[in-house]
């Protein structure tokens, strides 16, 4: 009797993905009928195909028809009319001994979760300009000073014991009780480097909140409708985007719907008058004298969702702060939507799943190609599937795996004084699993509108965290930006800035080009102008091929073109191999060049021939 229990080493040869190559069109319209395509190696045991679908919640099974064969592969298709907003899909693989079932986290016998079905969007077209994007994170205050008129001067702040005061550049304030430091960055100092950013070769922006506030992160917003006159107020910000859009360049802003600032005059209004409209915005006891706030933080008091009033000052209305950004003279991009996973969520008001559609259907209104992106550092499967936010800062998804292979896990929460941490980086097959399970999780229209990065304001700067190692630091980045999803670099990063005391990841950008690690400035650039250039790395399949103690491959793929990355985590030269890899598909005789070297890797068939891999990460671009 044959054994089913371990799988047949062809269905690791079972390959569909989500791309043009296997759907005829990934984004559809309503109504619209598409061609669905799978292929298997042509020798398989397969007696049929068939697709499993869910309409209305109903189970749909629809027979795929076999096609020609083509250099030992046996393409299978079938049409389906998509009528939902929202189509999971399925294959199974019917052999006489078995049915197996195919989906985007692999193969398998079980009946499978629908959490990792394939999942098409319809009616739900890419942003255009966002697959070509490669961001850059300013926060303001430490870019550059490019009008020191409009610096904080020994200013005294309203509702708490705060003071603000602007410092030389770059130079650490002491540590005073109340003390707000300020270093005069601001939106002239940005338009002014412009031309450095088109020479890095970022052609899209995210600023840290730049709408008028007390402190210099600027959360603390007392003002959604206004920029902060400390960073050149609303007319600077005209002038920004206009020269970025000139250039081509997009920009989106950082909005905190979750709370506002102590000294927002809603806030002030509310804590006066119980009876005022303003008391329905926040979670106030006024007979108590308290309120809710974000993680026990006063100055940032906590929105309450169900106020109408409320909704439609923020998304609502026609004027409301969502939708007033993006329309001229602003022309704002987009949005990152700060703690997105916390928004519209107070104990026994969950209301995040009715908020955020209403804030997406507003934001879309206004301008279909706008970007809505969130914060969120945990798992965000649920705000990921195409009627939320467009993707989320990718601490969950990528950053977290990549950083536990490169360095011991660490866990922790506001407040809590335990440790939670492991004495080793993850294995390699724990890091594959995660994110191979994450992109399963979500759909891939979705996965490709993901924001991953590498370091951001609220976490250490990726040299910092990786021990001032620059090899580590270039590998991060290479799977980062080779990795589906848009990658957004951190300021700085590219010429080599680690936490500075006193500042944390928040440092003064030195503008002393003596100071700056030039070849390192020279491999982003590098990095950057291949992501831009891409259509592989844009869209392209994403599939892992390997993995061992202290190395990784995985290939994008797009028609005819794979893109190979290894990246080697010991510090040691890994020796030459053949890797024997039937499920990779790779073209019948190929050679690959190293981006960075002049190493090669060649394919015969099924076999992968590499040379020694070094210590660090390697882009392999097919050359025939």
């Amino acid at each position: 009797m044959p054994n089913t229990t371990l799988p047949p080493t062809w269905l690791r040869c079972l390959l569909h993905f989500p791309t043009r190559d296997y759907l005829s069109n990934p984004y559809p319209t309503l109504g619209e009928t598409i061609t669905i395509r799978l292929r298997a190696p042509e020798s398989a045991p397969i007696e049929q195909v068939v697709l499993r679908t869910f309409p209305n919640g109903e189970q749909q099974l629809t027979t795929l028809q076999p096609e020609h064969e083509e250099e030992g592969w046996r393409w299978w298709h079938t049409e389906l009319t998509v009528f939902e907003h929202r189509v999971p899909y399925r294959f199974a693989i019917q052999t006489k001994e078995a049915v197996w079932w195919l989906n985007a986290a692999g193969v398998g016998q079980a009946l499978p979760f629908e959490l990792f079905d394939f999942k098409l969007l319809v009616d739900t077209p890419p942003i255009p300009w966002l697959q070509q994007a490669v961001f850059y994170q300013i926060f303001p205050d430490r870019f550059a000073n490019g009008d020191p008129s409009n610096d904080p001067q020994e200013e005294t702040l309203p509702y708490q014991n705060w003071h603000r005061q602007t410092f030389p550049w770059g130079q650490p304030a002491p540590h005073e009780p109340g003390l707000l430091p300020f270093y005069g960055g601001d939106l002239a100092g940005i338009q002014q480097h412009i031309d450095y950013l088109e020479q890095l070769g970022v052609n899209a922006l995210y600023l840290n909140p730049i709408f008028t506030a007390f402190t210099n992160h600027r959360y603390d917003v007392c003002d959604y409708f206004h920029v902060d006159p400390v960073v050149g107020g609303d007319e600077a910000l005209v002038d920004l985007a206009q020269a970025l859009h000139e250039r081509g360049m997009r920009y989106i802003l950082d909005i905190v719907p979750n709370h506002c600032g102590i000294g927002h005059p809603w806030f002030q209004k509310a804590r006066q008058d119980p009876s005022s409209q303003e008391a329905q915005y926040f979670f106030i006891d006024h007979a108590a004298e308290r309120y809710e706030s974000w993680l026990g933080f006063g100055s940032l008091p906590k929105l309450n969702y169900r106020a109408p009033e409320l909704c439609k000052l923020m998304f609502a209305g026609e004027q409301s702060a969502f939708r007033y950004w993006l329309r001229p003279p602003f022309e704002a991009d987009g949005w990152r939507v700060d703690a997105g996973n916390m928004l519209a969520r107070q104990n026994d008001q969950q209301l995040g799943h009715t908020i955020i559609p209403q804030i997406r259907q507003a934001v879309k209104q206004t301008k279909p190609e706008a970007y809505l992106m969130a914060e969120n550092f945990f798992e965000a499967t649920s705000q990921l599937q195409g009627d939320q936010w467009d993707g989320v800062m990718n601490y969950f998804g990528f950053y977290n795996p990549l950083f536990f292979w490169l360095k011991p896990f660490r866990q922790n929460a506001v407040g809590w004084k335990g440790k939670l941490a492991a004495e080793q980086p993850w294995p390699t097959e724990i890091v594959l699993k995660a994110w191979g399970e994450n992109l399963a999780a979500i759909p891939w229209a979705v996965a490709l509108q993901q924001f991953n990065i590498i370091d951001s304001h609220d976490v250490p700067r990726a040299l910092t965290a990786l021990g001032g190692d620059k090899q580590l630091l270039r590998m991060a980045a290479v799977i980062q930006f080779t990795f589906p999803g848009v990658p957004c670099l951190y300021y700085g990063d590219e010429i080599g800035l680690e936490n500075a005391e006193s500042f944390g990841s928040r440092n003064c950008f030195p503008w002393d080009e003596s100071t700056w690690d030039q070849d390192l400035l020279n491999f982003y650039r590098q990095l950057i102008a291949l992501r831009k250039r891409s259509p592989v790395l844009a869209e392209g399949a994403f599939q892992v091929l390997y993995g061992n103690e202290d190395m990784l491959l995985y290939q994008r793929v797009l028609g005819d073109e794979h893109i190979l990355v290894s990246a080697n985590r010991s510090h040691k030269t890994l020796l030459p191999q053949t890797l024997h890899l039937p499920q990779a598909a790779l073209p019948t005789s190929a050679i690959y060049e190293g981006f960075f070297s002049d190493a090669k890797a060649h394919s015969q068939g099924s076999k992968l021939e590499i040379p020694e891999i070094p210590p660090g990460a390697e882009i392999w671009l097919q050359q025939s």
